[in-house]
């Protein structure tokens, strides 16, 4: 996947400071980025003989990019149905859901072991920081990924906590 950097010139794939660009779009979406991950899931469900693949994309608190709408996510299942004479489908269940919503999935599905593993073990921050530790998880807590992360946890933390 690394071709993606040497394509793209994005603060995600270069040493680029974030930044906002004239199309509205934050300088961290990667074109394509989604569109060649469903293709490689894709090709992998069809020597598998697998029909459904899942992606974490969301329109609800997302950044903008144009490969996590639903619209491109309806789109992209049926060219690679077409284009592998194989139906897929592509199921979203983050799509409709705020970050704070799948913090509350996450632990409906696996408790707080699967919140304690997410925590320490992803991260979405754009600078790719693994250094700084918050309560919910690791990033340099500045970036607009950052502050959608940690404001969706507190929410999330929150109502959890309301509700014991």
């Amino acid at each position: 996947l690394g071709v993606l950097g040497q394509v793209s010139d994005t603060s995600l794939t270069r040493d680029v400071a974030f930044k906002i660009e004239s199309s509205g779009l934050p300088n961290t979406f990667v074109p394509g980025r989604n569109l060649l991950f469903l293709t490689l899931a894709a090709a992998l469900a069809y020597r598998r003989d697998l029909q459904v693949l899942v992606t974490g994309v969301c329109e609800t608190d997302f950044s903008g990019y144009p490969d996590c709408r639903d619209d491109t996510i309806k789109a992209m299942q049926l060219a690679l149905s077409l284009g592998m004479d194989k139906r897929f489908l592509i199921t979203t269940p983050l799509m409709w859901i705020d970050k704070a919503d799948t913090w509350a999935l996450a632990h409906s599905l696996g408790g707080s072991r699967l919140v304690d593993l997410i925590i320490e073990h992803t991260h979405t921050c754009y600078l790719g920081d693994r250094t700084h530790r918050h309560t919910w998880g690791y990033g340099c807590g500045q970036c607009p990924a950052c502050e959608l992360r940690a404001r969706g946890h507190a929410k999330y933390a929150t109502r959890s906590h309301s509700a014991e």
